[in-house]
């Protein structure tokens, strides 16, 4: 029962956990630089943007840790009347301003990250500045960005634990009770 448990309770971490990365949403080859930026949430919603960006050398593909790269968000299109309200430390980033990727915000070192601000579902650009030594070059990559989760399909893996720990401590109280009748001895009464 106790294997049982621990199962659960490491699914349930697995599907919480963030990773670097996301899902590749374009890859530039310029000046003997290859970038492949990743985002996340997959698909990519509406809300903080998580954008990871991976360096490399043309053709050695070694990864390049110094490279600086800025990446901003603009929205193509008028405005929603209705944007999506966003978490407070991303919420004081105006869409469209130019944010540093640095290496402190992956856990994998050789990627460099951000967090951008996505206010609303549509088309977007994503523009991209990457700067080595003497290469120096701007990119542009169009995203379509999805309308934000509810939060209950965002948080359902945490919501759902309590109850499932509850239905798994009744099961086993259940499943003891059955073996303790079991195991208790049967008196044959047999009359005159």
């Amino acid at each position: 029962m106790r294997r049982l448990l621990t199962i659960l309770l490491l699914l349930a971490a697995s599907a919480l956990g963030h990773a670097d990365g996301g899902i590749t949403i374009g890859q530039i080859e310029r000046d003997g630089l290859r970038v492949t930026v990743f985002a996340a949430p997959v698909p990519v919603r509406a809300g903080p943007l998580d954008v990871t960006f991976l360096v490399q050398e043309i053709p050695s593909n070694q990864p390049v840790t110094d490279a600086r790269i800025a990446c901003s968000a603009r929205k193509l299109g008028p405005p929603s009347p209705n944007p999506v309200r966003l978490p407070a430390w991303c919420s004081t980033i105006a869409p469209g301003t130019r944010i540093p990727a640095t290496a402190a915000h992956s856990r994998n070192k050789l990627l460099s990250g951000a967090y951008l601000p996505v206010t609303e579902a549509g088309r977007w650009d994503l523009d991209i500045q990457v700067a080595r030594g003497p290469a120096n070059f701007s990119s542009v990559i169009p995203l379509e960005v999805a309308a934000p989760q509810t939060p209950l399909s965002t948080w359902w893996p945490l919501i759902a634990l309590v109850p499932a720990a509850i239905l798994l401590y009744v099961w086993r109280a259940f499943l003891v009770a059955q073996e303790r009748t079991a195991q208790k001895p049967r008196r044959d009464v047999t009359g005159p």
